[in-house]
């Protein structure tokens, strides 16, 4: 299984932040006051993104941590800043008047995905990609002079790309996240609990890397970052009224007006082998080849959406512990947007002679699109006697589209910007003409109880789960996902604690049809969990913990491939033995071990070790081509595909805190390394498949070894001085290092196969040294 690791968590800024937060979690002595801490930081330069992927590394002066605070009869206020003035910077807090209470939260989150990005494309409008039409004519007259087609190979365009890539432009892809909230109580004069809440995030920069497919004469996938200019606001309200003081139970309700406002919904792309718009022709046998093709390609990004919803529910509260609930959520999703042009290619028209690059020749400008969701819950707690629990609780979801579909005439999606393609007929099954143009309702209803009852040390509980699924236009139209747990937790003297925990569930696939195979998220499950927790601590000063959990996923009765005709199995056909396609398998084990003493009061040392193997299986079967009439051909498989993914990883750390100088001196140390290696083990059993014969010249199918393999070292030392009872001085170091390496984005081959052009941003190894001091004030 492919993994990504979260870079560069613990380092300077991450020392700095945490040193104050535990100052600022102290009661303040005074009514008024604060804290403010000036940090001064220098590191070495690193390219790679990864480094400060979610955050700013500062050189120089910053402020790393800042805390106001007062309290008075009239006025209670708190205010805490993070990173100030930085991209990551995050301020909350409170301010409580006498007729009011507010509370507020800002947070800025960078977020860095590539350092010098290499395009050979320039940016002339926001989202808009262009290339010097002379330098396309160039290169698409060159391609289209190399005939025939065999000619044009990896070498063919990788020199004619050559002096094109070597001046690229280097772009970084970044992006920033905005996101405050503030909540309104306006309870303190009222007989309920009244609150308003408002949520604003602005999003801008870069998706990452965008684009895709050019398709004409030549068809090149092209990678250019995509823009982000996104708006999200959340207006909501809602009111509690308690029973006896909130001793009886309570009534409540609430209202969200949530709306989305995509600002960038366009990306538009030179293509580099075509400086206009040229009707598609394609080739003659072996005479002629294929010419023209779009002069720019149009992708979009996703539409405005708006979503209001309402819920309410309710609390009583009983004798023993006894709690009834019972609460209902109506969600309307809806989105309006107007419809873009079939293709952006002047030269594409309709069967009734309308060009396709605008929006009058659309059958609809927009999809006035609606889905309604409604979410039951209600639970029931109890303890009739001492020791005993029961536990009950029912969930109904229900998700229901209200969109009105249409029989489209025909789109441009078979082959874009390149040919009109009819809409298929519709069917029975397929009454729009598309497998993906229905109203894909769904339905869960869970049931889940649970009774344990405490041993004086040992508590034991079992659980049953039950889950009804319910589709529309999926291939398992129903289905049933239920189980049972057991858990155990056992307790002596606060010396030995244990956790044990087993569950078992099994879903089915039923009232439904499929000649490949059902889609993961509905095909015959059987899930296992395992869990054990042990903590010990045979003294006041040492403690160990040790936990293990495993879960497996297999998913059985997948059926057999059998030799098809238009989509239909041939008369006399049989399945094929051990040709089943899709997810077969997948398993996770994790073994942690955690060591923790403290000598004595001035010291504390500490160690962790965390184990991690998981395992994928995918196979994937497709039969040789068959003819319904004889001579019939003969009947096998052409290919037949094993994929064995797979990654391990090792993490380990320690950590040590002494006091040189009781309140005085404190040194602290921490080092951690995590490895990851991964691998995807391909195999092709069948020796005659074309996959096998095809890679002959390679010696079959290979494995990949660089599969997300990724290692992370991390160490930092840093000395803390109390000058003053106010004043707190630091220094420390910190020293990083990162590699990476995976098969199909490491490097920085711009042109890795004919003919995609990839950006390739810097987003791998590296070195990092980070010396930093920091003055921390009390006031």
């Amino acid at each position: 299984m492919k993994r990504t690791m979260i870079v560069a968590a613990f380092f300077a800024m991450g020392i700095l932040m945490a040193t104050s937060f535990a100052a600022a979690q102290d009661a303040p002595a005074t009514t008024s006051g604060g804290q403010v801490t000036l940090g001064l930081l220098g590191a070495s330069d690193v390219n790679s993104s990864k480094f400060t992927e979610y955050r700013e590394v500062p050189k120089g002066l910053s402020i790393p941590f800042m805390n106001l605070f007062s309290k008075s009869s009239t006025l209670d206020f708190n205010v805490v800043g993070l990173n100030v003035r930085q991209t990551d910077q995050r301020y909350a807090g409170w301010a409580n008047l006498g007729w009011m209470d507010l509370g507020f939260d800002y947070n800025q989150t960078p977020h860095s995905m590539g350092n010098n990005a290499h395009l050979i494309w320039a940016e002339t409008a926001p989202g808009v990609w262009g290339m010097s039409p002379t330098l396309r004519n160039v290169l698409g007259n060159t391609a289209d002079a190399a005939f025939p087609t065999t000619l044009r190979t990896y070498d063919f365009y990788n020199t004619l790309l050559s002096p094109t890539l070597g001046d690229a432009n280097l772009v970084n892809l970044d992006s920033l996240r905005k996101r405050g909230t503030v909540e309104l109580n306006l309870s303190k004069n009222l007989p309920f609990d009244l609150r308003v809440t408002y949520m604003r995030e602005v999003k801008s920069g870069t998706r990452g890397e965008g684009g895709g497919d050019i398709l004409g004469a030549i068809a090149p996938v092209v990678d250019v970052p995509e823009p982000l200019n996104d708006l999200t606001q959340d207006f909501g309200i809602r009111a509690a009224y308690n029973f006896m003081g909130g001793k009886g139970g309570n009534i409540h309700a609430a209202f969200n007006r949530n709306v989305y406002n995509n600002r960038a919904e366009t990306l538009l792309v030179d293509n580099p082998f075509k400086s206009s718009d040229v009707l598609y022709t394609a080739a003659v046998g072996t005479t002629a080849p294929a010419y023209g093709g779009p002069g720019t390609i149009r992708f979009t990004t996703a539409p405005d959406n708006e979503a209001s919803t309402f819920s309410g529910g309710l609390l009583l509260k009983f004798a023993n512990m006894t709690r009834l609930t019972g609460d209902v959520a109506m969600s309307s999703w809806t989105q309006n947007a107007q419809f873009f042009p079939y293709s952006s290619n002047s030269t594409l028209l309709t069967p009734a002679g309308a060009r396709t690059d605008n929006t009058s020749s659309l059958q609809q400008q927009s999809l006035n699109g609606k889905i309604d969701t409604t979410t039951l819950n209600f639970g029931f707690t109890s303890r009739p006697i001492e020791g005993l629990w029961l536990r009950l609780r029912y969930r109904s979801y229900e998700l229901k589209s209200k969109t009105s579909r249409f029989v489209i005439a025909g789109d441009a999606s078979g082959a874009p910007d390149r040919s009109w393609g009819a809409a298929d007929t519709p069917t029975a099954d397929e009454p729009y003409g598309h497998a993906t143009a229905q109203n894909y309702d769904n339905s869960t209803k869970r049931f889940d109880g649970s009774v344990s009852y405490d041993f004086k040390a040992l508590t034991l509980e079992a659980a049953y789960r039950y889950n009804k699924l319910t589709r529309s236009h999926r291939e398992a139209a129903s289905g049933k996902d239920q189980g049972y747990l057991f858990s155990a937790l056992f307790h002596v003297n606060e010396w030995l604690g244990f956790r044990g925990s087993y569950s078992d569930m099994k879903r089915t696939a039923s009232d439904g049809s499929t000649i490949y195979g059902y889609m993961a998220d509905e095909a015959e499950r059987v899930t296992k969990r395992t869990g054990v927790d042990i903590e010990l601590t045979p003294m006041d000063n040492v403690s160990f913990t040790f936990a293990y959990f495993r879960k497996n996923d297999d998913y059985p009765n997948r059926p057999n491939r059998i030799a098809l005709a238009s989509g239909v199995p041939i008369a006399g056909a049989q399945p094929i033995p051990d040709t089943p396609s899709g997810l077969l398998f997948a398993k996770y084990d994790t073994y942690t071990g955690e060591f923790e003493v403290t000598p004595n009061e001035r010291v504390e040392l500490g160690a962790y070790y965390t184990y991690e193997k998981n395992l994928q299986t995918n196979q994937w079967t497709t039969t040789n081509g068959a003819t319904a009439v004889a001579p019939l051909i003969p009947l096998g498989i052409n290919n037949k595909l094993r994929y064995d993914g797979s990654d391990k990883t090792n993490s380990f750390g320690a950590h040590a805190a002494f006091q040189l100088v009781p309140e005085k001196w404190t040194f602290t140390f921490m080092a951690r390394h995590q490895k990851v290696d991964g691998l995807m083990g391909v195999t092709a059993p069948n020796a005659a498949g074309s996959f096998v014969t095809g890679r002959s010249t390679l010696g079959g199918p290979q494995n990949i070894t660089d599969w997300d393999d990724t290692e992370l070292t991390t160490v930092g030392a840093q000395l803390d001085y109390n000058v003053a009872k106010a004043w707190t001085l630091g220094a420390g170091y910190m020293y990083e290092k990162y590699s990476y390496a995976d098969a199909y984005t490491s490097g920085t081959t711009m042109i890795p196969f004919s003919v995609s052009i990839f950006m390739k941003p810097d987003r791998g190894a590296y070195k990092a040294n980070v010396v930093y001091t920091k003055l921390t004030y009390r006031f």
